[in-house]
């Protein structure tokens, strides 16, 4: 019953910030404006999405962990609450890179000291398959590739819907594979993302970087107090691959923009929603386009389970996002795009 309480108030008090997210985005001073070069959008939207799915979650999560005496994942939140401030402060005035790379660092590294069992002890594929990993070599790896899935799932953030429908999609696996609050957790952020989703796909309200940044932070060491509690049925290969897209998108485009002598974090409309959007036009069609890619391998991936299910993961996924840059790459820009009809 309590659960059921709580993805009730969950609901609610995320449709509050949404319903008020123009005068809250005014009062901070995130809004986001168009600038008819990337940011094709109508009018100014505020960027407080991720205040709408985060803050009802952790004051909710906060007190369900209290109550069942969780405390595994208390790292989370205050890891997410500097991630999301410095978010806020990008979206007001555009902290430099290396600010924001440095703050990530050190809060990673602090959730890894703090949680230690959180870091990778092994790269385990289920089934029996697991490779051994040495204790400072998982830790290092579990800090670099929760900064790496960051700047990936904030990369993606671009076109509505993309970002914290994919997001949605990682919750209701954590939800599938989790056990007792943990599994809650997840299902508050897939609720809360479900309300945003609604005014984010008329446009009316962005996540933000603030809540890329701190969306991020929870999606990644969620995921990873999942698959190290004893009764997930989610390996840590598996939420690497439903990490995947995101991040082999992001590493394309750092790679592209090196060859071309340009910074690897300069904005550009060469994302993979970009492509999508120049083929399908409809931010609608888009968005589902891009959570099939990452949904459908994924399944079949934890279906079949074990070396095989991340390998079919891995291949699909590989396939299918060639196949779809190949196809667009040629794509004109449609004049909808142009003209600002489409963000």
């Amino acid at each position: 019953m309590e659960y059921l309480v709580a993805l009730v108030l969950q609901i609610a008090l995320s449709a509050i910030i949404c319903l008020a997210a123009t005068p809250i985005g005014n009062a901070l001073g995130i809004m986001d404006k168009p600038d008819s070069l990337r940011k094709l959008h109508r009018g100014a939207v505020p960027l407080v999405g991720g205040l709408a799915i985060l803050l009802p979650a952790t004051l909710i999560g906060g007190g369900l962990s209290y109550m069942d005496g969780v405390g595994l994942h208390w790292v989370i939140a205050p890891v997410m609450i500097v991630l999301f401030v410095m978010g806020m402060l990008d979206d007001r005035q555009h902290l430099p890179p290396v600010v924001r790379l440095s703050m990530s660092l050190v809060m990673f590294s602090f959730a890894i000291i703090l949680a230690p069992q959180l870091a990778l002890t092994g790269l385990d594929f289920g089934g029996g398959t697991r490779f051994v990993v040495p204790p400072f070599m998982g830790a290092m790896l579990t800090i670099v590739s929760l900064v790496g899935f960051q700047y990936a799932f904030n990369m993606s953030d671009g076109a509505n819907g993309i970002a914290s429908g994919t997001a949605m999609i990682w919750g209701v696996f954590f939800a599938l594979a989790g056990t007792g609050t943990l599994s809650m957790l997840a299902l508050l952020l897939v609720a809360g993302g479900a309300v945003f989703l609604i005014f984010n796909m008329r446009g009316r309200i962005f996540l933000g970087d603030s809540g890329a940044y701190g969306i991020s932070a929870v999606m990644g060491l969620l995921g990873l107090a999942i698959t190290s509690h004893a009764d997930s049925n989610l390996t840590n290969m598996q939420l690497m691959g439903l990490f995947l897209l995101p991040v082999i998108d992001c590493l394309r485009l750092i790679v592209s923009r090196l060859r071309a002598g340009r910074a690897p974090f300069s904005p550009d409309r060469e994302h993979l929603h970009h492509y999508l959007l120049r083929w399908l036009v409809s931010p609608t069609r888009t968005a589902l386009a891009y959570w099939a890619m990452v949904a459908v391998p994924n399944a079949a991936g934890v279906l079949i389970g074990g070396l095989p299910g991340f390998m079919l993961t891995l291949i699909l996924t590989l396939t299918v996002y060639r196949l779809v840059i190949v196809r667009t790459a040629s794509v004109p820009t449609p004049a909808a795009v142009v003209s600002g009809e489409i963000r």
